[in-house]
């Protein structure tokens, strides 16, 4: 049995599935490919006791992978059913920045620049709308946090560093790396978007970026003397940084 369990681990073994060691991971495996089982169907994959795959359930219950909902029986109690949650399907690779950057090329060939520049545009206000309703604190170090934190939750790995004169927005992670490899206007725009939510009372720009080889995306923000501040939208030239 053991040696079953393995090979059903095979196409996990290259995503974060792996990481929960091997009973759990031929769980989320075997779930992700049949919908829902019962503690006994679970049981026979791995080859122990109803109690021992109750105890892996229970963990990955804990960690918000599995739920369990009750189904009526013919004959006997009700019985529980195991299935996936959301969070655990993030578990497993996904080809969404190959679509996304397949995309991208598409509208550079069919529609040119400007389509993809139209595109870009649509999409910074978009992004800009969205974190403006993160962006609330009137203090420059705590509106960087709640960007950092909004960044964070998106999966780039956000935090802040003061510096001389200022302070930098360090993003140790891109989750659209292989997007912004290909079409690097990209990273322009979204710091575009930062600029944007930041407000005129500030200027950003950025250098270093992860899809030009560096070791993190990094934006260097300071304050506007207080003669030319002002809290509202930044226009590029106010803010230091100029989509493409």
């Amino acid at each position: 049995m053991a040696a079953q369990t393995a090979t059903t681990l095979a196409p996990a073994g290259e995503s974060l599935v792996r990481l929960l060691g091997e009973a759990r991971a031929a769980i989320i495996t075997d779930l992700r490919e049949h919908g829902e089982r019962s503690v006994t169907q679970l049981a026979e994959l791995l080859g122990i006791s109803d109690v021992a795959t109750r105890r892996h359930l229970s963990v990955l219950q804990d960690e918000g992978f599995v739920v369990a909902r009750t189904v009526k029986q013919a004959r006997g109690r009700p019985a529980a059913r195991y299935e996936l949650t959301d969070e655990a399907h993030r578990l497993f690779p996904h080809r969404y920045d190959q679509l996304a950057t397949e995309m991208m090329d598409f509208l550079a060939e069919h529609h040119g620049r400007d389509g993809l520049r139209t595109f870009l545009k649509w999409r910074l206000e978009r992004e800009t709308a969205d974190l403006r309703e993160a962006i609330t604190a009137e203090d420059l170090h705590d509106r960087l946090e709640q960007l950092a934190s909004r960044l964070s939750d998106a999966g780039f790995a956000a935090s802040i560093e003061p510096i001389d004169g200022g302070f930098k927005l360090v993003q140790n992670n891109c989750a659209i790396a292989d997007v912004a490899k290909e079409h690097p206007e990209v990273c322009a725009y979204e710091a575009a978007a930062f600029s944007k939510v930041l407000g005129r009372d500030v200027t950003l720009s950025r250098r270093d970026t992860l899809a030009t080889g560096a070791g993190a995306c990094v934006c260097t923000v300071a304050e506007v003397p207080s003669s030319k501040a002002g809290r509202g939208d930044a226009s590029d030239d106010a803010s230091g940084t100029k989509a493409p």
